[in-house]
Formats: structure tokens, C-alpha cells, sequence
């Protein structure tokens, strides 16, 4: 059994508790959640592409049934991810996913730890 990487488990996090700000729930299809813990993070372009891997334009907050669903239906998922991208940033999240590159972690676990501190702090704002 491999080891869960901690920047996919604080990506994941942020991709969810976002979801929770967005829609307080699944991002497909509205179910209202109480917690963001009941939502799955879905990488809506696979995750095996290490430039977009940890990209916040490529992953939903979804409930498990959507993610589940959409996981199986190619074109929907990308129909989905221009719908709320939109043509001029899917088409620019598709070619960074082509990149081939090092990916610097440390900076992406920095940049998301503050997203998650901004993330966490929203509740207390509203």
C-alpha cells in the first residue's frame, strides 16, 4: 500500500472547504452538505499529469455520487470543467497539463497552506 502525499491531502482540503464557500456542497449538482469532510475532491483532468496534479482550475469539490458518476463519463467531465472554467481557461489548464517539468512541492504546500488559513478565516468573516 503506498503512502498518501501530505500536498494531496492539504490539496484536497482546500478543494473541498472551496466547494463548501462556493455552493456549501457538491459542485455538480448543489447537494447542500454539513460538513466539508462529506465532499471528495475530483480531479476533473487525471491527476497522473504532475504539471496540473496540484492545480486548484482542475479539481471540484463533489459529493461522492457525482464523483463517482463523472469519473465514468469523459465528456461530461469536460463539459463540466469548461462550464466553470470557461473555453479561455480549460484550453490553458489543457496545455499545462501537456508540461513536462520538476514541480517545485514546497512551494505548492506553502501557496496552499495560506489558501487554507484564508479558506478557514472566511467563516468567521461572513
Amino acid at each position: 500500500m503506498s503512502k498518501i502525499d501530505p500536498l494531496d491531502t492539504l490539496f484536497s482540503k482546500f478543494i473541498r472547504l472551496r466547494a463548501m464557500s462556493r455552493t456549501h456542497g457538491c459542485e455538480r449538482c448543489g447537494a447542500w452538505k454539513e460538513d466539508y469532510r462529506q465532499l471528495q475532491c475530483a480531479h476533473l483532468i487525471s491527476r497522473w499529469h504532475k504539471s496540473i496534479r496540484w492545480d486548484e482550475d482542475a479539481a471540484l469539490g463533489l459529493c461522492g455520487g457525482c464523483h463517482m458518476w463523472i469519473d465514468h463519463e469523459a465528456e461530461e467531465k469536460s463539459e463540466l470543467l469548461k462550464s466553470k472554467l470557461g473555453q479561455e481557461k480549460f484550453d490553458a489548464l489543457s496545455h499545462r497539463a501537456r508540461q513536462i517539468g520538476k514541480i517545485d512541492k514546497n512551494a505548492i504546500t506553502i501557496y496552499y497552506k495560506a489558501k487554507l488559513e484564508a479558506e478557514e478565516l472566511k467563516k468567521y468573516w461572513d
